[in-house]
C-alpha cells in the first residue's frame, strides 16, 4: 500500500466525526493534584504503575488513568519538553520516500523505538510503528500500539476544543501540538505563535472542512520547565 494512503487511513480510523466539542466535557489538568497523586505509592494513580500499564498496552487502562499518566509525566525525572532527538530526522528521512519497502521496516522500528524511549507519548513514533505493523499484517502489535495512541489522544482532546485561549488543548510538549493535528483532521498552516503574557500558543491551519483558522494549546509545563532552568528554546 502507498505510504501516504496508509497513513491517511490510520488517522481516519480515530478521527472525530465532528470537530467541535461540548465545553461541559472539558477538564483542564489540575497539575498540583496530579503531582500529588502520581507521587503517592498508595494512590491508584501512582506513576510507576501507570507507566507499566501503558508500556504493556494494558487494555484495562481507564481515561482518568491516561490523564494522570500523560500530564503526570511532567513530574518525572525523564521529562524533557524539547524535541531535538536526532532520531526525528532519521525517521523522517525513511518515511519521506514515496513508498515503504520491507527493507525499511527494521529502521522504522529502530528509530521509533529510540524516540519512544525519550518520549513515550511521541505520536509520530507510534504512528510509524502502526504503519509497519499494518504492512506486516501483525494485528496484535498494531492493536497494542493503537491503544497507546488512543490513550495519548484522549488525554489531550479531553482538555478542551482548541478554539480559544480559554478552551485550549493542554499538551506537555510543543511537538505534540503538531502531532495531534492530523487526528483532528487538520494540517499545519505555517504560523506558530506564542501569545504574549500567556502560557498558550496557537498553530494556524491549512484549509479544512470545518473552516477553522487556528488551534490553541496550553503549554504551561513547557514554560515552567524552561523558566526553572534559566530560559531557553521551547
Amino acid at each position: 500500500m502507498n505510504k501516504i494512503t496508509l497513513l491517511f487511513t490510520l488517522f481516519i480510523l480515530t478521527m472525530p466525526q465532528g470537530y467541535a466539542q461540548d465545553e461541559e466535557f472539558f477538564e483542564a489538568p489540575d497539575y498540583r493534584l496530579i503531582e500529588r497523586t502520581v507521587s503517592e505509592p498508595t494512590s491508584s494513580y501512582y506513576y510507576p504503575r501507570l507507566l507499566e500499564k501503558y508500556l504493556n498496552s494494558d487494555a484495562t487502562m481507564t481515561p482518568e488513568e491516561g490523564r494522570h499518566l500523560y500530564f503526570g509525566y511532567v513530574f518525572q525525572p525523564d521529562y524533557l519538553p524539547s524535541d531535538t532527538s536526532r532520531y526525528n530526522r532519521l525517521l523522517a528521512d525513511v518515511l519521506s520516500s514515496p513508498s515503504i519497502s520491507p527493507t525499511d521496516y527494521t529502521q522504522i522500528l529502530q528509530y521509533s523505538d529510540a524516540l519512544l524511549k525519550e518520549d513515550p507519548f511521541n505520536l509520530r513514533a507510534l504512528n510509524a510503528r502502526m504503519l509497519v505493523y499494518a504492512q506486516q499484517n501483525d494485528a496484535e502489535a498494531y492493536k497494542a500500539i493503537a491503544r497507546k495512541r488512543r490513550i495519548v489522544q484522549d488525554a489531550i482532546v479531553g482538555t478542551g476544543d482548541g478554539m480559544s485561549e480559554k478552551t485550549a488543548f493542554y499538551v506537555i510538549k510543543v511537538a505534540h501540538e503538531y502531532d495531534i493535528l492530523p487526528f483532528l483532521g487538520f494540517t499545519f498552516g505555517g504560523e506558530d505563535k506564542i501569545l504574549k503574557g500567556n502560557k498558550v500558543n496557537y498553530l494556524s491551519l491549512g484549509k479544512n472542512r470545518f473552516g477553522v483558522e487556528r488551534v490553541y494549546f496550553n503549554i504551561k509545563p513547557v514554560f515552567e520547565h524552561v523558566s526553572a532552568r534559566g530560559g531557553g528554546k521551547l
